[in-house]
């Protein structure tokens, strides 16, 4: 009866049944950097990079950015067919004029391919023995191995048709081909072909896949057929694949096999087929192309519909878009009858029974479609939080309270207790514990410190726990304790809190989530991983993955990989989930997740509702491989970022690198360090890196790359660069700047020098001239004023006296001549020198009749002489001369100077034998010695046969 009743109520209200759910596909066409819409061919390079062939031109994609080759890069035709890289990396081309090749980005035309030039290539293959095959659309197969000739297949050698549309090699090395007209296989030289007479459903086939089991799949235009090597196998409509025409297949990891068909995609897993469409998220039904990628997604390219990405079947969307009555969705609960229930705010209820959605317009027992809150409880009950107050589903049946029930409004979450008592949480009127009989209602009279309550949670105690938008309270008997800031919650709006399986309360919060660990709460936040600041939910689910809800993404958060053995953060304890994934909306709603009795979540967001399903889930556990795409120094754009050399005025650096990972290009990390530069490893989300200004030097830049799964990148990209110095700072320059100071500092000191020796040679004159001038005209007039009185009448002794003052002063005289002589700055050349001994000769010798001569011709008499030397040399002249003119019974005196290579040598000697009288041998002669000494000479004197006085040193007087 309740049911019939129910049955009456929902159809007096309406039912809506709602179109199909869709599924995590990303579209990339023209509008996002594809260079035209229709995709012929898709293959994946060993770097990361997937080659797109397009009717206009040939696109390298590696996951944010297109780059697009066209006959200005040297294609000879935009018109493209087909793409394939052979084991030696080169990239194979096939247009509308024949075949390219791309080697390091440089696209070539080989002469040796002149034949295919008038052909369409429309499939290329690379065997086993390196032999490189192009199929045509219509000229047939040609066949190029290094060091024969090329061959071609048509029907004129045994093939049923000559357009060739795929080419594969079996394990045993047999090459299959598809064609028009059947399947041709070329095997130890012998062809044959399979058509319909021998059990295909079709002769015009247009694909092969051999799996992982070496069986051999066939596309044809009648549907899939499998060749087991007794005979085909074949699937059609009536096996549930949605359409029969099928252009291309693909292996998937798990061993599905993929068709790309006209009328959308179909898998075919373990014998059944599960069919994708424009109503599922692919971007358009007719699907000529297909490949699964490193990380297991699946490429399909389309007729007019650019390129669609299927991430996987682990999500499940719903939104207005596909009959959802309203995008905010809010809450779920699950019936004992496996029955899911959905709420919206402003669309009521939506049953979820058997993959079928009904949506049920209920005015009649709803007070208000705008439904906050869905919970489960005993006895196959369901309550409703409403804005406008309090019902309950059971038996079939809606029921609502009344305002004298239950006079509270703006009910967010409803927590029976095991007594089963009601504790309800309400927007801006508190907490209300509700017995059927009455209610008692909390507020921050009672101890709370704010009068919204969102949720409640019953602890392992029996205390409960609330999250209000003042923090959190804990109700104990009839004491409430508030958590708050200061305990280590990280937001005093709190919107939702759980017990998870080991009994710890969690809270998620305005600015992150927290656990309580018996003391304070432990704080989880954004900058630690979470995708958003604002987390609107926490749950967890049967595994003990935690799941929050941000306003950027879902997290799943794995607490054992987050917190590892030392406490500190581990790189891949955090997963997102956004937009980029497929969830249908990145703004999640408060308390809007729930996990269904199979394991099934279900996550609610302000755009519509996501069903995720844990099993068919992967994660990104493929490590993304690190690119440099551009090197900038100063505005310049370098191509070759392998030996770069800069001028020290382009020092402004700016350096482009990627990840390639297709599953979640938007969320790859980069570490980057330049040696010198960065002390440690820097951390960005961008994909560039400046650095203005750097200094010359030799410089080695390193990235390296962590996906949204936290997989390191295997390889770290390495790029070395040196910025040369200015001349300036060159050690050539440096020397010549040390050299010319030194040279300055050294002129400087020869100037003072120089200034210094003038002053003192002035000061010498000065003093020579007074000197002469006062103490020798003194001398003279006492000489003369003695002579004068001894002319007068004076007795005989002290005429005696001034005889020996007159003859003292005329001694003193000439004595100081030699000394003024020697102190004027005016007689230092050797030429003063010279003139002064033969001045000196002349008086001393000459009168005693002595011949002299003078060897003085290799002399260089402008030369100065150092005081010292002059004046030592002289008294040393002197007193030899003196020597000679008062012992020497000769007549003959030799004057001997030379100077040469810095060795002096200096020679006085006569021809006398025998003496007039007795040498002296003593004070003279040491003061001879003595005055050698004293200029660094060695002094020579013989008396034997002649008196010989010698001087040798090294004065070095040129």
């Amino acid at each position: 009866m309740k049911k019939n009743l129910f049955i009456l109520l929902i159809g007096i209200s309406g039912i809506s049944v709602l179109q199909a759910q869709t599924f995590p596909f990303r579209t990339y066409s023209i509008e996002h950097g594809l260079s035209e819409s229709v995709v012929n061919d898709i293959i994946q390079d060993t770097e990361g990079y997937i080659w797109i062939a397009t009717g206009f031109g040939l696109n390298r994609f590696d996951g944010v950015n297109f780059d697009v080759y066209l006959e200005d890069h040297g294609l000879n035709n935009s018109n493209i067919f087909s793409v394939y890289q052979s084991k030696n990396e080169t990239l194979w081309i096939g247009s509308e004029n024949g075949i390219n090749y791309m080697i390091q980005d440089s696209i070539y035309t080989d002469s040796s391919f002149i034949a295919l030039s008038n052909s369409v290539v429309i499939s290329i293959f690379e065997d086993s023995e390196g032999g490189m095959w192009f199929g045509t659309d219509g000229d047939g197969v040609w066949h190029f191995l290094e060091g024969t000739d090329p061959i071609l297949y048509t029907t004129a050698n045994g093939f049923r048709n000559s357009q060739v549309r795929a080419i594969k090699e079996t394990w045993d090395g047999d090459i299959w081909f598809a064609t028009r007209d059947g399947v041709t296989v070329l095997s130890n030289g012998n062809i044959s072909t399979y058509t319909t007479d021998d059990g295909l459903p079709e002769n015009r086939t247009r694909d092969i896949l051999i799996d992982n089991d070496s069986t051999i799949w066939i596309a044809t235009r009648n549907g899939l057929s499998k060749f087991t090597g007794q005979g085909f196998e074949n699937y059609g409509i009536e096996h549930g694949i949605r359409d029969p025409k099928i252009h291309t297949l693909s292996l998937a990891r798990d061993g599905s096999i993929w068709a790309g068909t006209e009328g959308g995609v179909s898998q075919l897993k373990e014998e059944r087929f599960r069919n994708f469409s424009t109503q599922e998220g692919l971007t358009n039904n007719i699907v000529y192309s297909s490949l699964v990628d490193r990380e297991g997604n699946i490429w399909f390219g389309t007729f007019a519909g650019g390129m669609s990405l299927f991430l996987g079947a682990y999500l499940e969307n719903y939104s207005t878009d596909n009959g959802l009555p309203n995008n905010l969705v809010t809450s779920f609960a699950e019936l004992e009858n496996g029955e899911i229930w959905i709420s919206t705010y402003g669309g009521g209820l939506i049953s979820y029974t058997d993959g079928e959605l009904r949506y049920l317009y209920s005015q009649h027992g709803l007070l208000d479609n705008r439904v906050y809150h869905l919970s489960g409880a005993s006895e196959n009950r369901m309550w409703i939080g409403m804005r406008d107050g309090l019902g309950f589903y059971q038996n079939g049946e809606i029921n609502s309270l009344s305002a004298e029930e239950f006079p509270f409004r703006k009910v967010r979450h409803v927590n029976e207790s095991e007594d089963g008592t009601l504790w309800v949480s309400t927007y801006d009127e508190g907490m209300i514990h509700f017995t059927g009989d009455g209610f008692t209602q909390y507020t921050t009279e009672d101890g709370l410190t704010n009068n919204t309550v969102v949720s409640s949670v019953f602890d392992d105690e029996g205390s409960l726990w609330m999250a209000t938008y003042g923090g959190v309270a804990k109700m104990e008997g009839d004491s409430i304790r508030v958590f708050s800031l200061q305990d280590g919650v990280p937001n005093n709006r709190v919107m939702s809190i759980i017990k998870d399986h080991s009994g710890t309360i969690w809270v998620s919060t305005y600015d992150g989530v927290a656990w309580f660990d018996g003391v304070q709460f432990v704080d989880i936040r954004e900058e630690d991983g979470l995708p958003g600041r604002v987390c609107f939910f926490i749950g967890q689910d049967q595994d003990g993955i935690y799941w929050v809800g941000t306003n950027k993404g879902v997290a799943r958060l794995d607490i054992q990989k987050f917190y590892n053995s030392d406490r500190t953060i581990s790189e891949q304890g955090i997963q997102i989930i956004n937009r980029e994934h497929g969830l249908i909306g990145d703004e999640t709603n408060l308390g809007a997740y729930f996990e269904d009795s199979s394991g099934d979540l279900w996550f609610g967001t302000i755009d519509g509702l996501s069903k995720f399903t844990s099993s068919e889930y992967r994660g990104n556990d493929a490590a993304p491989i690190v690119q440099f795409q551009g090197f900038s120094a100063s505005g310049r754009d370098y191509e070759d970022v392998q030996s770069i050399e800069l001028e020290h005025d382009r020092n402004y650096i700016q350096i482009n690198f990627s990840a390639i990972n297709f599953t979640s290009p938007n969320q790859i990390i980069y570490e980057y360090r330049m040696r010198g530069i960065d002390p440690v490893w820097q951390r960005t989300t961008d994909r560039f890196v400046k650095y203005p200004s750097l200094p010359p030097g030799d410089y080695k830049f390193r990235v390296r790359a962590i996906n949204s799964s936290g997989i390191w990148s295997e390889e770290q990209a390495i790029m070395e660069f040196v910025i040369t110095p200015p001349y300036w700072q060159t050690w050539w320059f440096l020397s010549a700047v040390v050299l010319s100071v030194v040279g300055i500092i050294y002129l400087f000191y020869r100037n003072y020098k120089t200034m210094k020796m003038v002053d003192i040679e002035r000061m010498r004159v000065r003093i020579a001239s007074d000197l002469h001038d006062d103490v020798g005209a003194s001398l003279t007039e006492i000489a003369l004023q003695s002579d004068f009185l001894q002319a007068s009448n004076v007795d005989s002794s002290f005429k005696q006296s001034l005889e020996q003052i007159g003859k003292q002063c005329r001694k003193i005289v000439t004595s100081l001549d030699d000394i003024v002589w020697s102190i004027d700055a005016r007689n230092d050349t050797l030429g003063d020198l010279t003139d002064r001994m033969q001045d000196y000769v002349l008086k001393v010798l000459e009168p005693q009749n002595f011949s002299v001569e003078y060897d003085f011709e290799e002399l260089k008499m402008e030369n100065k002489l150092p005081v010292s030397v002059k004046e030592n040399l002289y008294l040393i002249f002197k007193e030899a001369i003196n020597n000679i003119a008062k012992y020497s019974n000769g007549n003959r005196v030799q004057l001997i100077m030379q100077n040469s290579n810095g060795e002096f040598f200096f020679r006085i000697r006569d021809n006398g034998k025998v003496s007039k009288g007795p040498r002296k041998s003593g004070q003279g002669l040491r003061n001879m010695e003595m005055r050698a000494q004293r200029i660094g000479g060695i002094l020579d004197i013989k008396v034997k046969d002649g008196f010989v006085i010698t001087l040798k040193g090294k004065l070095n007087l040129n």
